[in-house]
């Protein structure tokens, strides 16, 4: 491949590239052949991307010329950044978004050397005309400020050729410029007049077998890709594969992922070989990579409350305050039963202070330590380059980005970080002194600006764009999505540039026609980068039908029917027929000592899911509170529980409570609801603690009507509230806690359940409990129950659903009530007996979303499927 490049080299040549990409590429096959010939070691080639080698060039030049100084592109978009805001109203939305417009278009106006008068001459729409003044300006800036920006290095370049204050070297190779720009015809032009002689590479042609192949959907046409270069690399592992993507730079972790799952069946349960076996081209905004994304976080903190889910990251990263986290996530677990609200460090350090002593929790909160002492500068302005510094004293102090070693990957990601923070130092070129705050969301936008993709070692398969695979060449070429939809794609001219005017210079899109010629360019350059090319599209996107791109007329392609698009791995496992049967391993028996969690509800548990019942209750296994916005429906109905635990803790009589004058009820309810209220109001901010205050007028209104309602009923006394039972059967002990507990006329109990969520009824339509929550509270009181009830608190209804030979609700069968209960206890028993062998049986009749919360663990649709 390249058989121009060593004779270029050998001669003298400087080859410059269109891409670092191709650059690295030239590299690497310049380096093969001379490992290859036997050479033990050799000169490395003068291969250089036309932005590095502009870069270098200049660089030489800065330290033996007066020349400008250079603004990078951090800086001049700050420049950018104030001639728009300048030329726009206030709160323009998507403010980041017309700035990157205005960065790709003046790149265009410098490549294509468009007069700014011209610019302003045409400029007609409103958006034409803010560019034009807005770039006025910024000239203005940069001339003022004896500044030069990265677009116009070439011209000066070009200028300092002409004036032979630049040394230039007596041969240059262009290689992979599918559209040389007029920036760089003048650059060449001026070195072709001092004498330097500029060529290009030879058109590689290695035309041979085109085949043409449709596929369901996107999706089996990249698994089939892959697919297809495993069938290569089979017979030949030396074999160069290439597989081009022109959607890439939209998904390109989707697309890489299909292309593997046809390459390495399987390879998620592989090693980093396998995932690695696909090298992407198109790489990632920098601040969406998760050690980043950790990084900023942490640092906006420094001038912004953190949500309730940033801090909930923070507290499970692995990049931060060490490899343990099994302390961290106990912190997070608090954190989820406190208020969703934005945290100050100092708050949350109040808030989690105490909570856990792990030495990864003590190190987690000391960082906090950090945080808060500098955030004491808040308001004080310094140059950027002492707030890179800080920051990355702040990082070093919370351990990021961890103790596990950094892998090639890793290690070029925080490389690439530590270059950010000198990016941001140079801002100080055309932003001296900076707040703390301004700082920070120059940092963030600088990260969400930059695409950053690590250079990869060897790969199997090269998954590229288009524009990426310019000037390559391969042994095998698949180029997929060739649909009508998408190629030719979508011309995009400016919208901040006159049409006319962009019509006039030749610039990219500026007409249909320039965007399917250069459409038809591109895909002819592909067609002849390898010996054996695949060209395909989908069928369909999911949504409507595709047609083949009218471009594959041009190719008398073989249809392929071979290459069959091999579907998802993971389908082979439910139809495996070598399944092998291990030994079963029963749980043991409930041990004397052990501790059973989960109270009465074990038991229901038990009666619908076993295995539920040992998961919870004998592994201790809880579900993680979500994380809710507002006044979460635990929070409310722990609200109610205490505040009516509050009203009834004297254990009042019925009569009691119904003497109770109007005033003393307001006094009593306002006093145990505003009780119930101090845990949540703790933690609370601002909007919260408003919340809480609508929830409290809801309380008192909800307890106003329960009284009116307990008023109405059959005589009874309070006999307890909140009390707790140590309860064991079967060998099984059981804390217990009961909402209440009446005492009626007859001198017997009745058991009550408030529930605050959706209206419940204690039996079904068949007469038996619908939870046994209550049945195992009147096993555990060696006392004559009368009854059971739930009581359904809402604010539209208060309602009571219950059973019993004592009660008024649900009608009275004092016939068989004492039958009934007893055959209910016998049922407890029944239950609790199971529990205690280690019984985990899973119960196969739950729908899918039943099931949902613990399906991993019990395996539940595989089960189904063995059935």
């Amino acid at each position: 491949m390249y058989p121009w490049l060593d004779d270029a080299i050998e001669r003298g040549a400087t080859v410059i590239t269109a891409s670092r990409r191709l650059a690295r590429e030239l590299e690497s096959a310049y380096a093969e052949r001379k490992a290859a010939s036997g050479a033990m070691s050799w000169l490395t080639p003068p291969i250089h991307s036309l932005d590095d080698w502009c870069r270098l060039q200049f660089d030489l030049q800065a330290e033996s010329h007066e020349i400008p100084q250079l603004v990078d592109d951090s800086a001049a978009a700050i420049l950018w950044e104030r001639c728009l805001r300048r030329q726009l109203a206030d709160g323009v939305p998507a403010f980041r978004g017309v700035l990157r417009l205005a960065l790709e278009t003046w790149r265009r106006v410098s490549e294509w050397k468009v007069p700014l008068d011209e610019v302003a001459r045409t400029a007609r729409s409103a958006d034409e005309q803010v560019f034009s003044a807005a770039a006025a300006e910024y000239q203005e800036l940069l001339n003022s400020g004896g500044w030069i920006d990265g677009r116009g290095v070439s011209h000066l370049l070009a200028t300092l050729v002409a004036e032979k204050r630049l040394v230039i070297p007596q041969n240059i190779l262009l290689a992979g410029f599918d559209r040389p720009t007029p920036a760089l015809s003048e650059l060449t032009a001026a070195m072709q007049a001092a004498g330097c002689e500029v060529s290009t590479a030879p058109q590689h042609d290695a035309r041979g077998a085109v085949g043409i192949a449709s596929y369901e959907d996107p999706d089996a046409e990249l698994r089939a890709a892959g697919a297809w270069a495993r069938n290569i690399l089979a017979d030949d592992s030396t074999a160069k594969v290439a597989v081009v993507s022109p959607a890439l730079s939209e998904d390109s972790d989707r697309a890489a992922r299909l292309v593997r799952e046809g390459l390495a069946p399987g390879w998620q349960y592989g090693s980093d070989a396998h995932r690695n076996a696909v090298n992407v081209s198109y790489g990632r905004k920098l601040a969406e990579y998760p050690a980043i994304a950790v990084a900023l976080s942490l640092l906006e903190w420094l001038h912004r409350d953190l949500p309730t889910r940033d801090v909930s990251l923070l507290l499970r990263s692995g990049c931060l305050a060490g490899a343990s986290t099994a302390g961290r996530s106990r912190l997070e677990l608090v954190l989820r039963s406190l208020p969703d609200r934005p945290w100050s460090a100092d708050e949350l350090q109040r808030g989690l202070a105490g909570r856990d002593d792990s030495a990864d929790a003590r190190n987690w909160l000391r960082g906090l330590d950090v945080l808060i002492a500098m955030q004491k500068d808040a308001d004080s302005t310094a140059d950027p380059a002492h707030w890179a510094s800080r920051f990355d004293s702040l990082l070093n102090a919370w351990g990021w980005p961890g103790e596990s070693t950094l892998s090639s990957f890793d290690f070029q990601l925080v490389n690439r970080w530590r270059k950010l923070l000198n990016e941001l130092a140079g801002t100080a070129l055309v932003h001296p002194q900076q707040r703390l705050t301004e700082a920070i969301e120059r940092l963030r936008a600088l990260a969400d600006d930059i695409v950053f993709q690590p250079e990869a070692d060897a790969s199997l398969v090269s998954l590229l764009g288009t524009l990426e695979a310019a000037g390559m060449q391969f042994d095998h070429l698949w180029v997929c999505g060739l649909h009508a939809g998408r190629w030719p794609p979508s011309g995009k001219p400016s919208p901040m540039l006159s049409r006319a005017l962009q019509k006039e210079y030749g610039m990219p899109d500026a007409t249909p026609a320039d965007t399917l010629a250069f459409a038809r360019r591109v895909l002819q350059r592909m067609v002849t980068a390898a010996p054996d090319v695949v060209l395909s599209w989908p069928s369909s996107d999911g949504e409507s039908q595709l047609t083949p791109s009218s471009l594959l007329d041009g190719f008398g392609g073989t249809s392929l029917s071979a290459i069959e698009d091999p579907r998802w791995h993971a389908i082979e496992f439910t139809a495996s027929d070598n399944l092998r049967k291990t030994n079963d391993d029963p749980p043991p028996t409930v041990a004397a000592d052990e501790e059973v969690r989960g109270g009465a509800r074990i038991v229901q548990q038990q009666a619908t899911e076993p295995f539920a019942a040992f998961v919870y209750g004998r592994l201790g296994v809880r579900r993680a509170d979500a994380i809710e916005a507002g006044i979460t429906a635990k929070v409310r109905g722990n609200l109610v529980h205490d505040a009516l635990h509050n009203l009834f803790s004297d254990l009042p009589a019925q009569a009691q409570i119904c003497n109770w004058s109007s005033e003393e009820l307001e006094r009593r309810i306002g006093s145990a609801v505003d009780a119930a209220l101090a845990v949540p109001m703790r933690h609370a901010d601002r909007t919260y603690s408003r919340l809480l205050g609508l929830e409290r007028r809801r309380t008192v209104a909800l307890l106003q009507s329960f009284i009116a309602a307990e008023c109405n009923r059959e005589a009874f006394s309070i006999a307890g509230v909140e009390q707790c039972i140590d309860f064991e059967s079967c060998g099984v002990r059981l804390a217990l806690r009961v909402d209440r507990i009446d005492r009626l006329a007859d001198d017997t109990l009745l058991i009550i359940d408030y529930k605050t969520g959706a209206p419940k009824n204690l039996l079904d339509r068949d007469g038996e409990p619908t939870d046994l929550q209550l049945v195992v509270y009147a096993a555990a009181l060696d006392q004559a129950i009368g009854g059971l009830a739930f009581v359904n608190l809402d604010s539209r209804t208060i309602s009571y659903k219950g059973t019993g030979d004592s009660v008024e609700w649900g009608g009275r069968q004092s016939d068989s009530w004492q039958e009934r209960l007893r055959s209910w206890k016998d049922q407890v028993e029944a239950l609790l007996e199971e529990f205690a062998a280690g019984d985990v049986r899973v119960n196969l009749a739950f729908r899918t979303g039943e099931a949902r919360t613990l399906a991993l663990l019990s395996r539940i649709e595989e089960t189904r499927r063995d059935q």
